[in-house]
Formats: C-alpha cells, structure tokens, sequence
C-alpha cells in the first residue's frame, strides 16, 4: 500500500524552469488514480457566452476533491473547462461521491453537463503510460503540481472516450455529496496593462523526452525575452486588483456555496459577500493587519498564489501582452513548429477572471486565472488543430 502522503511529502522546486525539468519528477504510485473532470461541449458553452460558468464549474470540482481530506494536499491542475486530479486508492470512494456532486451541481446551478471519470496510475503504466509528478513552491505555505509523462493525456482520453479501465462517475449511480468549502470568485476582472490578456499552450512534439525539455526552455526564455521579466509579463498586478459588489460578478459564489439551499440562504449568503467585501476594500485602503490575517499583504500574495503559468504535459500560461508581443512570439513558435518541434494554440482576451480557493485567508490560498472569454479552452482548440495535422505528440516522459 502506498504512502497517501506521498505528494504533501514530495520536496519542492522554488523556480517554475527547475520544476518543469521532468528528469526530476517521481512516478505516482500505482495503487492512485488518476482523475479527470470536464464540462461537455465546453466550446458551445463558450461560444454561448457562458465561459465563467465554465470556469466556475472546473473550479468547484477542485474544491470538491481538495476538501476530502485537506492534510494530504491532493494534486490538482485546472484546465478552463475542468480539472485533473491525483488520488490514493482510499479516497478513491469518496471522491466519486464528491465528484457526483459536483456533477449534480453543474447541472442543477449553471445547465452544464460535467463528465467524469478515474484511471488507475497501475493499469497506465502497465500499458506503457508513465505517470510522473513534480511540486513547485509559490510561497512558502502554497504548491503547484507539474505533471509530466503520457498517462495524464492517455488518462484522459479514456475518460472522454469509451477507453477500458475507466472507473466512470454517473451522477445518478449513487450518493452525491460535496463539499465546497474555500470556493471564493470575489475579484473584479483584471483588464490588460497593454492590450490583452493571452493564453497560451505549447505543446513539445519530439519522440526524445530531452529533446522535448530543450524545446521548453527555448519557449520560457523566448517569453522572457519578448514579454519581459515576470514582473512585466505576470497578469495581475496586486495594487490593479478590485473586490466586485456587482450581483452577477458574485453569483457563481453564491450558486455553488448555497447548492440545494433555498431562496433566502443564498440572498442571505450574497449579502454576506457584499458586507465582506466592504470590509476587504477598507482593510486593504488603510493597510490594516488583523491578528490573524495581513491584510496589508494579501493582494501581494494573492499575485505570488496564482496558477497563471503550469505544466501538465503542456505549457500553459496567461500573459499580459501587446499586440506587437503576440506577432513576435508566433513567428518564433511559427519557426519551431515548422522545425517539428511544438504545436500551439492561443487566445486573447481583453481581460483575466480569478477564481480562487481559500483554506485559509492567512496564508493557503491559491487562485486560478484565465482569460475572461474563453481563454485556455480556445486556445485548446486551435493547439488541437495543429496536432490533428502532425504527428501524434508524445508527451514527456
């Protein structure tokens, strides 16, 4: 039986180049899972203008398998349009409960269809599927996941296809029951300090894992190069971030903290937000600390907490961007797909959406960013389309 601990115990790296180098990552145990959840027909949904119902509906399946048991510090990465998760065989049960209710709780608050479904790490591997992990620290008290070998996308899928071995998650084949405790979406939309907020996925398209990891450092220092520093290129900016008092900006809040609840719980819930955010936007003005949060600092670790670069196979990342930055990074990757190296997608947005997860506003809290309009699952779609015409892909390993 493997550690359960294995991940909270997995050291960390403190810079995102060092932990995307998978000659460092560490194979999952073969008794976990692997966990895939994504909302259906996710591109119509978009194209409808519900792109933060996406958003919010992958997030709520983060919170639902980070609150089985929060000592553990499951792996999760969010993708825009869902999510995918690492856990051991013990919570193998309940997380297919929980992730029922998230199921019912797309359906029922935002008319999504989210689809779900587990892959054992074993049976992966045994068909020649590596299931790989790295751990980046964003902050003393908050980490990342970086996934690395071809059993995520194979994963994957399985789940979206009719692949054997898929333990698949109905949400009317039993119990359902989450818990969506942490679940914040509070924050006004950041718009660009140039001209848009991009989203960005590469793709390393080269059988040799290492010839794959050179590909990804010519990427991250091309970005560097173009953008500037990380200071320069991050999308949030922590003195440009504003609390939203608007009901339609809280109501995904709302919705997924008071599901099944009645018409007064969520009103009394949605005032109880305002009141909060009143009191944020006078701690934050006047700098005041409390005994148990620095409010004066919470913005700038709210910056430092985000996911807004990641990697699961793929780089992604959100940017702050001029349009004469975009022309320069797509001739480069231009010139490297035409080489073989990568296939890419992007998409840009005029603004970034935070979703956030807080366990506690001391410290663990992380936060989620995508483009306002579609952002990474646009940018999905066109990386897609650039695979379809090469080579199938075979992920680091």
């Amino acid at each position: 039986m493997a550690d359960d601990g294995f991940y909270r115990d997995l050291p960390a790296a403190v810079a995102f180049a060092e932990a995307i180098d998978t000659r460092a990552h560490v194979d999952l145990p073969d008794d976990w899972w692997v966990a895939i959840a994504d909302v259906v027909d996710s591109t119509q949904a978009i194209a409808d203008g519900a792109y933060k119902k996406v958003n919010t509906v992958g997030v709520a399946c983060i919170a639902a398998i980070a609150n089985l048991e929060r000592s553990l510090e499951l792996p999760f990465v969010f993708g825009g349009d869902g999510a995918t998760f690492a856990l051991p065989e013990r919570l193998r049960a309940p997380a297919i409960v929980a992730l029922r209710g998230a199921q019912r709780l797309a359906a029922a608050s935002f008319g999504l269809q989210l689809r779900a479904g587990l892959v054992r790490v074993g049976d992966l591997r045994r068909d020649g599927h590596w299931v790989r992990i790295g751990k980046l620290a964003l902050s003393p008290l908050v980490s990342q996941p970086l996934l690395s070998g071809r059993g995520w996308d194979e994963a994957e899928r399985r789940v979206k296809g009719e692949g054997a071995g898929v333990c698949r998650v109905d949400p009317d084949g039993g119990p359902a029951q989450a818990d969506f405790s942490g679940f914040e979406c509070r924050w006004q939309n950041v718009p660009s300090f140039r001209d848009v907020k991009l989203a960005l996925i590469v793709v390393a398209t080269a059988p040799e894992p290492a010839v794959n990891q050179a590909t990804y450092g010519r990427v991250l220092a091309a970005i560097d190069e173009i953008f500037g520093d990380l200071g320069a290129h991050h999308p949030l900016r922590a003195q440009r971030l504003q609390l939203a008092f608007a009901p339609r900006a809280l109501a995904g809040e709302t919705l997924v903290r008071t599901v099944d609840r009645g018409f007064w719980a969520k009103t009394g819930y949605a005032l109880r937000i305002l009141l909060q955010n009143l009191a944020g936007c006078y701690l934050f003005a006047r700098g005041i600390d409390t005994r148990a949060v620095r409010w004066s600092r919470y913005r700038d670790d709210l910056v430092a907490n985000t996911d807004f670069r990641k990697f699961d196979g793929a780089l992604r990342m959100v940017v702050d961007a001029s349009q004469a930055q975009i022309a320069a990074l797509q001739a480069r990757l231009a010139a490297e797909q035409a080489a073989g190296a990568l296939a890419w997608g992007m998409h840009s947005s005029r603004e970034a959406l935070i979703t956030c997860l807080v366990e506690s506003h001391a410290g663990r809290h992380l936060h989620f960013v995508d483009g306002s309009d579609g952002g990474y699952a646009l940018a999905a779609r066109q990386l897609k389309t650039q695979l379809a015409a090469a080579r199938p892909p075979q992920a680091l390993s």
